[in-house]
């Protein structure tokens, strides 16, 4: 027996218990590796081994080129060529730059912010004006100059520098500018830039580098760590700044614009692709060869534009800036098909090179073409811009009154040239009477008292020349093929009531008088309530209007047609790159208003008087123009606060054959006789093939 120090305490039940979970547990876990292991290596064994050969297997994208534009007769508008590009890859940046990158995309938004807020303000002061119905002061004058230099101000935003705990990025920097001869400096902003824009994209750094820069650079791998040498592919355009707001732009900076953008899943084609094979240290391994999937160029977009008459447009219109009493730089025009909204040609100046803008550009270029200052190059005020229409508005006033009931055909009154309206004195242009006149009348000679009377006459009679407007397609959008396009505003007494509203509440929560200039800057220009005169300005198309030269065409284009509001577009049809048809774009009317025969007859008779007849608003701008081509046409001066006159010209040509509509506007333009109308008559005499020599100003060119 053994001592009773040695015995072994037997095991109790709960410590057997316990070993025997534990050893459960491990055998569990073995078996678990043992099958994991066993599944890997035997169940997907051959899945793995492929994934690792594949490993080495790299796939290039390659850009595909996009399709060309080009007219309703296949004169090329827009075409593409390749061209070599450097670019940086996002990743390879540090995280400080990228963060940089971030913090301008804030900024940007709050400029954008704060350039809206002044623009909001200077709009506000001048429809102040155009209530109050007086020339500005001194003072009004100097808080338009503050407004404009504070949009102006809001849109630089600084580039930040490059932090300085990142030396490596600064030398590559500065190696990128040895080789492609530009500033570092330059070469951080338009990665800041590309960051802010589109982070997740290469950001271009230089497009079209020369072919020895672009060797030098790709066979020297190791010392750009990070940089992308590739080709891709520019637009081009053979006309110049011909149209290039309609055009847009394909822009890494500033995304896409106009056609390029409505129709970018036209022209935007498949891209390819590389496959090829690389090694354990990322070399090429040739042995394994390098298979090529060729990229698909764009389908071809044709338009319904005609590329002459789009030159006559632009010529025509610069002939009317360069008449205007007064220096002016913008304008706009447009020719359209009333049939069916069919554009023949639109113009907007100034205008710009787009192939600036194929490239990355700088923010002093972006900031010269968006500068008010620089009447905003890239503005398409076809179909962007929304003004007082002034005279060419009343044919709209006088639909309303003669369906309404308000008037009849044979209606007249007394035009001696002044009217009252409570304490409110109004007159006609260059205090012109007209003594007894009729609707067709008025129109002729454009009376304002005439129009003025039935403005205040529709003020009873449940926003009458509003619904007319709406109906005609004022205040909304016209659906043309392109973005950004501006409703409008047909104002009523509810807009009205409902803005002062909101303006005299920030009035009183920021304790400030209305009608000063504090308040207009903190809480906008709608000053006081609804009242009979602004129905009376809105008659004569003034006042709180806002409409677009694309809206006046189609009003007019459904005064030609007889009450069909068309639905203005630009695409005609889809082509492969070989002009093959593949489809025509199909654009129906938006709907149809029904006139009086009798009514329209009598609007008809009255802008037909207009260009006719010896005391018409545009007879002298048509003398001598050949009478199978029967012009209908009205003349409007619209005024615009502390800025000079608008002129405004609207017209059609009802041709069997070649029917058109055409709308001319040149801001700061004057009377809309001195620069819109013979404006409008050249773009005419191109359609028409008519040899023409006549301008207002004396000129002997002709078209």
């Amino acid at each position: 027996m053994r001592r009773t120090d040695e015995r072994v305490p037997p095991i109790t039940p709960q410590l057997a218990w316990r070993v025997a979970v534990l050893g459960a547990v491990a055998f569990l876990l073995f078996a678990t590796v043992f099958f994991r292991l066993w599944s890997l290596q035997v169940l997907s064994g051959s899945r793995f081994v492929a994934q690792a050969r594949d490993n080495g297997r790299r796939v290039v994208p390659i850009e595909a080129p996009r399709g060309d534009i080009v007219d309703r007769n296949d004169h090329k508008l827009v075409t593409t060529r390749r061209a070599a590009v450097v670019q940086i890859a996002p990743a390879s940046l540090p995280a400080a730059v990228r963060t940089q990158g971030d913090d301008y995309h804030v900024a940007l938004a709050d400029a954008e912010n704060a350039r809206a807020r002044a623009e909001t303000q200077l709009k506000a002061l001048e429809r102040q004006l155009r209530d109050d119905g007086h020339r500005a002061t001194k003072a009004e004058h100097a808080a338009t100059a503050r407004l404009r230099a504070a949009a102006e101000t809001a849109k630089a935003v600084p580039i930040p520098p490059l932090p300085a705990t990142e030396p490596e990025l600064a030398q590559l920097y500065a190696r990128i500018g040895r080789v492609l001869q530009i500033r570092p400096e330059t070469v951080h902003g338009r990665v800041i830039r590309g960051l802010a824009e589109a982070p997740y994209t290469n950001v271009t750094i230089r497009t079209d580098v020369p072919r020895a820069e672009f060797d030098y650079m790709r066979e020297r791998p190791q010392q750009f760590p990070g940089v992308v040498i590739t080709d891709t592919f520019l637009r081009e355009y053979p006309h110049g700044s011909l149209a290039a707001q309609l055009f847009g732009t394909v822009s890494q900076e500033k995304g896409q614009s106009g056609l390029e953008q409505h129709y970018d899943e036209v022209l935007r084609g498949v891209p390819g692709k590389t496959r090829l094979t690389v090694d354990a240290s990322g070399q090429l391994d040739e042995s394994q060869g390098v298979k090529v999937t060729e990229p698909k160029q764009g389908d071809r977009l044709q338009l319904t534009l005609d590329l002459g008459l789009q030159q006559a447009g632009d010529a025509a219109l610069a002939k009317a800036l360069s008449a205007s009493k007064y220096p002016t730089r913008a304008g706009a025009w447009l020719a359209m098909d009333p049939r069916n909204g069919a554009v023949y040609g639109m113009g907007s100046a100034p205008s710009f090179d787009a192939s600036k803008l194929a490239k990355p550009f700088s923010d002093k270029t972006y900031q010269e073409l968006t500068s008010q200052a620089q009447d905003a190059p890239l503005l398409n005020r076809v179909t962007e811009s929304a003004y007082p229409t002034g005279s060419t508005f009343k044919p709209v006033t006088a639909f309303a009154a003669l369906e309404g009931g308000l008037i009849n055909p044979s209606y007249t009154i007394d035009d001696t040239g002044h009217w009252a309206l409570g304490t409110q004195k109004y007159q006609n242009a260059n205090q012109a009477s007209f003594g007894t006149i009729n609707v067709a009348d008025a129109l002729k000679v454009s009376s304002d008292i005439f129009f003025f009377q039935l403005g205040a006459a529709a003020e009873d009679h449940d926003n009458l020349i509003q619904r007319w407007a709406k109906r005609f397609g004022f205040g909304s959008k016209t659906g043309i093929d392109l973005p950004g396009e501006s409703p409008g505003l047909v104002p009523d007494s509810a807009w009205r009531t409902r803005e002062y509203k909101a303006y005299a509440a920030c009035v009183d929560k920021a304790h400030l008088l209305q009608n000063t200039l504090p308040a207009l800057y903190k809480c906008g220009g709608i000053d006081k309530p609804w009242t009979p005169g602004d129905n009376v300005n809105l008659a004569v198309g003034q006042g709180d209007l806002q409409a677009t030269p694309l809206q006046l065409a189609v009003a007019y284009s459904a005064i030609a047609n007889d009450g069909t509001i068309v639905k203005p577009h630009l695409g005609l049809s889809v082509e492969d790159g070989n002009g093959f048809p593949i489809h025509a774009i199909h654009t129906d009317p938006r709907r149809k208003i029904k006139l009086s025969a009798r009514d329209r007859q009598v609007i008809l008779g009255g802008l037909k008087a207009a260009t006719t007849q010896p005391d018409g608003t545009s007879a002298d701008v048509f003398k001598g123009w050949p009478k199978r081509y029967t012009v209908y046409g009205k003349t409007g001066t619209a005024e615009r606060g502390v800025n000079p006159d608008q002129a405004w010209y609207a017209c059609f040509v009802n041709d069997p054959e070649r029917p058109i509509v055409v709308v001319v506007t040149v801001e700061k333009g004057g009377f809309g006789a001195e620069t819109a109308a013979p404006a409008a008559r050249l773009i005419l005499s191109k359609w028409f093939g008519v040899k023409d020599n006549a301008f207002h100003a004396g000129t002997s060119d002709t078209l």
